[in-house]
């Protein structure tokens, strides 16, 4: 009884049956336990029928006959471990023990009809008497469906694994809790140039720095705990260089212990180098590497916050170029940033470490002067400008830049940022103002200046709608003749009152409102001395100056021309007035123009003569009709010898070229007697007239017809 559930219950790859005889088989204790057995047990007599078999052996197929003969066997199909190619009737397993050999182990798949697939592996051998005869054949089937469904999954899992892990294109490895090496997939060895080989059991802390190793095993406190962590971490490459991971640590944890770590890492150097790239560019000008307008303000606040605290001083200097949009217009902006380029150069060598200089944006720049007081800023300022004056080479071609500074002080001028740069800002403009190239600390009165000036400006936009200009006219005369007016504009502001044309003139240039207030002003004359025409009143010429803004204009000759057409003013009795610098700056542009209007009888005429810096040559060249002495010369001239022959040559120069001259300003007899000496016939000034209003100078133009 032992021998024989020895033989039946041992494991199924063992193949042991032991001897068994026939007449056993009906021994009334064994069949039940047979009878409810897992296994399948099926016993065949030598001529293949079926002497035995139970429950399980019957679910599995293995109760069918054998027809030795004709090599059959009932319904049931049997098939290799591939599941599709059948098993041949020699090779089932009761074939091959009747056949004498010794089952061990054959796996076979069956699909019983309506069933699920069930592995079945069998063994088998001979039943022998006690004399060794042969009575029969024992095959004992298990039932290993489960077992190989599950080595499939445990295999489909490996492979799964081992894929993620060597066809992973991020880092994955594994190390011990020693932080040891245990494996790393290839692309760990594309990444860093380091295989298996060179960090087998070798500690992740090589690959770092002092401070890396530091921040990593800081970070790893929850990983030891068993949790996953994740963070940016720096290592070094085989050849040195640096990279940047974003690694993921997962403890591995077995039995609720922890035994060691996968890390899965993803090269983010790139990214880290795009980030890089953007925070630099949004702090810093892409045209000097200079700190911008947003980096700036966080340092002054900084370096504020600093000298408040060590009750220490501070500067902010405030610096311009001047006429830097003239050179950027005429020579191109690829010179004009070649020029800022070298600027920026200059300004960067002449601060000390702790200063910070910063272009907010065209050619504006500002510095931060720790520790400095007016002094000290003073002395900065004045050895910075002799720096920039020097000539920058471009090329073969030599320029000289000049600035305007500001300079404002903490804790006097301001305490905080915003102050400190208006405030500075501010003297910058009174710099400009005192002629360019000089440098203004600020006081509290330049911004009442300033604020009167943005309201001028402000309420400049308005006063053509609100009808808020007039224009008076100053006589010119030959002898007591009335021959010319100069139209001359008047601002009535509704809060400053009259404003001079010398306050408000250079905003409307700046801002470009002189072209539609210089259309106006030519307009209104042309069609007040039409009126006066009209009126029975003698023709005279009258004088509109025009801007360099107007000068620069391409429309201009086209506007003058339909202004005429639209007031009927005949071309003859308008003159239009340009100061000498203005005829010398683009002479290309400007002669063309000139000769434009010459050209359809308009008197072109010199204004301010004497100032500017034309050759005769230059004079030669302009289609101009006259020349009007600056009024400036008439002061002192009885006592000023220089001014006395700085005139005679303007009124030499006039007759050599055959031109008319006017002289301005002229107040005393004693001044006229000197300027007819010299052959100048028309004269303008106090002497004779002041600028009258349109309706005064209507009573002076028939007052004279009437003499």
């Amino acid at each position: 009884m032992n021998f024989i559930r020895n033989s039946l219950f041992s494991p199924p790859v063992d193949g042991s049956l032991g001897g068994l005889s026939s007449s056993t088989l009906h021994e009334t204790l064994l069949q039940p336990i047979l009878e409810h057995m897992e296994a399948g047990v099926t016993v065949y007599g030598l001529d293949g029928n079926v002497l035995f078999f139970n429950k399980a052996a019957k679910h599995f197929g293995m109760s069918e006959p054998i027809n030795l003969h004709e090599q059959t066997y009932g319904s049931s199909a049997f098939y290799h471990p591939d599941g599709i190619t059948p098993v041949a009737f020699g090779e089932l397993p009761s074939v091959r023990v009747l056949r004498g050999e010794i089952v061990n182990g054959q796996e076979l798949w069956t699909q019983p009809s309506g069933k699920a697939v069930s592995i079945l592996v069998a063994n088998g051998k001979l039943l022998t008497q006690a004399s060794g005869e042969p009575v029969g054949a024992l095959i004992v089937t298990h039932d290993i469906t489960e077992r190989k469904w599950a080595e499939q999954r445990l295999e489909v899992s490996e492979q799964r694994y081992k894929s993620l892990f060597e066809h992973n294109p991020d880092i994955v490895c594994w190390l011990d809790l020693a932080g040891k090496f245990l494996n790393l997939n290839p692309a760990f060895e594309v990444v860093t140039g380091y295989s298996l080989n060179d960090l087998r059991n070798q500690s992740f802390q090589q690959l770092l720095d002092k401070e890396g190793v530091k921040r990593v095993l800081s970070m790893s406190r929850h990983t030891q705990k068993g949790v996953s962590d994740n963070y940016d971490l720096s290592v070094f490459h085989k050849n040195g260089t640096r990279i940047e991971l974003n690694a993921t640590v997962v403890p591995i944890v077995v039995n609720e212990t922890n035994v060691g770590y996968f890390v899965i890492a993803k090269d983010i150097t790139k990214r880290k180098e795009t980030e890089k790239m953007i925070h630099y560019l949004a702090y810093h000008d892409t045209l000097t590497g200079l700190p911008n307008r947003s980096l700036f303000q966080s340092k002054l606040e900084d370096s504020l916050l600093h000298a408040s605290h060590q009750t220490q001083p501070l500067a902010i200097l405030f610096l311009d170029l001047d006429r830097f949009k003239y050179i950027n217009d005429t020579l191109g902006h690829s010179t004009g940033d070649r020029l800022l380029t070298q600027v920026a150069e200059r300004l960067r060598d002449s601060v000390g470490p702790h200063d910070t200089v910063c272009r907010l944006g065209g050619d504006e720049f500002t510095i931060i002067l720790p520790g400095m007081g007016h002094d000290d800023a003073m002395d900065f300022a004045e050895k910075l400008m002799q720096k920039l004056i020097s000539p920058i080479l471009l090329g073969n071609q030599g320029f000289v830049v000049t600035t305007s500074m500001g300079i404002s002080l903490f804790p006097q001028d301001g305490t905080d940022a915003e102050t400190l740069i208006k405030n500075a800002d501010t003297a910058m403009y009174q710099a400009k103002e005192h002629g360019r190239n000089n440098y203004q600390f600020f006081c509290p009165e330049l911004n009442i200046a300033l604020a009167k000036n943005m309201m001028l400006e402000a309420g400049l936009r308005t006063a053509l709608d609100n009808n808020e200009f007039k224009l008076h006219y100053q006589p010119q005369y030959d002898h007591e003749k009335i021959v010319g007016l100069e139209a001359l504009i008047r601002w009535q502001h509704p809060v400053y009152g009259i404003v001079s044309p010398l306050d408000f003139i250079p905003l409307a240039e700046e801002t470009g409102l002189i072209i539609p207030i210089g259309q106006w002003v030519l307009e209104k004359a042309c069609q007040q001395c039409v009126e006066w025409q009209q009126q029975g009143l003698p023709p005279v010429r009258l004088a509109v100056n025009l801007s360099m803004r107007q000068l620069q204009d391409k429309h201009l000759v086209t506007m003058v021309q339909q202004t005429l057409q639209k007031t009927g003013l005949a071309p003859a009795y308008l003159e239009l007035e340009i100061t000498e610098s203005i005829a010398m700056h683009r002479l290309d542009t400007v002669i063309p123009r000139l000769q434009a209007l010459q050209d359809m009888g308009i008197h072109i005429s010199i204004d301010d003569f004497g100032t500017g810096y034309s050759s005769l040559s230059c004079l030669q060249s302009l289609p101009i009709n006259s020349l009007k002495i600056d009024q400036s010369f008439m002061r002192n001239m009885s006592t000023n010898t220089s001014n006395t022959s700085i005139v005679s040559a303007i009124a030499a120069m006039a007759h050599s070229l055959s031109l008319s001259l006017v002289a301005e300003g002229v107040e005393t007899e004693a001044q006229l007697e000197f300027l007819r000496s010299l052959g100048c016939s028309t004269f303008q000034g106090y002497f004779f007239s002041k600028p009258i209003s349109a309706t005064e100078c209507e009573w002076l133009l028939a007052d004279l017809a009437a003499k």
